[in-house]
């Protein structure tokens, strides 16, 4: 469900009442606080038949299938503003979320935006859900890649500072990143994706000119996944790259830095992007936006990159190795 402070309750509720999800041959349950929810219908103006479970595999079709975790009311919290108890009702929404999908139990889960402020007030020391999910897996070699129309591109470095990230490029990281995409673009749908390097330097270092992390590390992990039998060029310019994988050059862009392929996505399309952590053993996709609490209790947000990560989920559990 997302902070209960924030878009996701309504979001949630908006797309499993569409024609789009009910029309569908899987099954979607919440997993949140159904009194939160009930007060989310009366904010969007909608009437939906609830159908609270204690399994979600109870859940029927046409319905809103909550598992209600019962960990937080309206009364407990202020719509659109940072709170330690939404913080830490949201984390337990995660927590049962992946406990699920580790037993089988759900196919893969769909995550609603989370405050970072609201977890560290709870004492929830996580800078997000891709590490959440990550530790709860045991997983170390994981990557973040945004999704959008039918281009992904995986981070190498994401939720530090600009420093830091300059710091955390290496041949290792790289060809990680590499061989994480070519993978999830296969599983998404992709037989032979054709993978570009975006570099960490303006004109990718220029020979050295601008920075030699390129000649360093970036070349070498280019070299190594094509002696592995990876379609993959690069590196090239971070601020050309892009557009020419959004001309269909390429099928998916490994970037350096967080905001060099977060910029050039959301610019495009801020409503169709979906975050998807790839390398973890379930399956985890999520919306592509915040909280967004200047919306939030209005009605106004759309559910519409939720949407696109329902869609995603199940085109991953489709394509998943038998």
């Amino acid at each position: 469900m997302g902070d209960p402070a924030g878009i996701g309750p309504e979001i949630a509720l908006k797309a499993l009442a569409s024609k789009k999800i009910l029309r569908q041959e899987y099954r979607v349950a919440i997993v949140g606080d159904l009194a939160v929810l009930q007060q989310a219908a009366k904010i969007i103006k909608i009437s939906p038949k609830f159908n609270a479970v204690a399994d979600i595999r109870l859940s029927v079709p046409g319905k809103i299938n909550v598992l209600d975790l019962k960990q937080i009311g309206p009364a407990d919290f202020t719509v659109g503003r940072v709170s330690a108890a939404c913080g830490r009702a949201a984390y337990a929404y995660i927590l049962k979320g992946i406990e699920l999908a580790k037993a089988g139990i759900a196919a893969g889960v769909i995550t609603n935006p989370i405050n970072k402020e609201a977890l560290r007030s709870a004492g929830i020391n996580y800078p997000g859900h891709t590490e959440i999910f990550a530790d709860e897996t045991g997983v170390k070699d994981y990557t973040m890649l945004f999704y959008l129309d039918g281009m992904g591109v995986a981070h190498v470095t994401t939720h530090c500072s600009l420093k830091q990230a300059i710091d955390l490029i290496s041949t290792e990281r790289v060809l990680l990143n590499i061989r994480l995409l070519d993978r999830a673009m296969k599983r998404l749908g992709v037989p032979k994706p054709r993978i570009a390097v975006g570099g960490l330097n303006p004109h990718a270092g220029e020979n050295g000119l601008f920075g030699d992390e390129e000649l360093r590390h970036i070349i070498p992990a280019v070299k190594q996944a094509l002696e592995q039998g990876i379609d993959v060029q690069g590196p090239f310019p971070p601020d050309t790259v892009f557009m020419r994988a959004f001309k269909k050059e390429f099928d998916g862009v490994v970037s350096m830095l967080h905001d060099h392929g977060f910029v050039a996505l959301k610019s495009r399309d801020f409503e169709h992007g979906v975050n998807i952590t790839i390398g973890l053993p379930i399956i985890r996709t999520s919306v592509g936006h915040g909280t967004a609490f200047d919306k939030a209790g209005k009605g106004v947000a759309s559910p519409e990159s939720l949407l696109t990560a329902i869609k995603a989920a199940w085109l991953l559990y489709k394509n998943r190795p038998t």
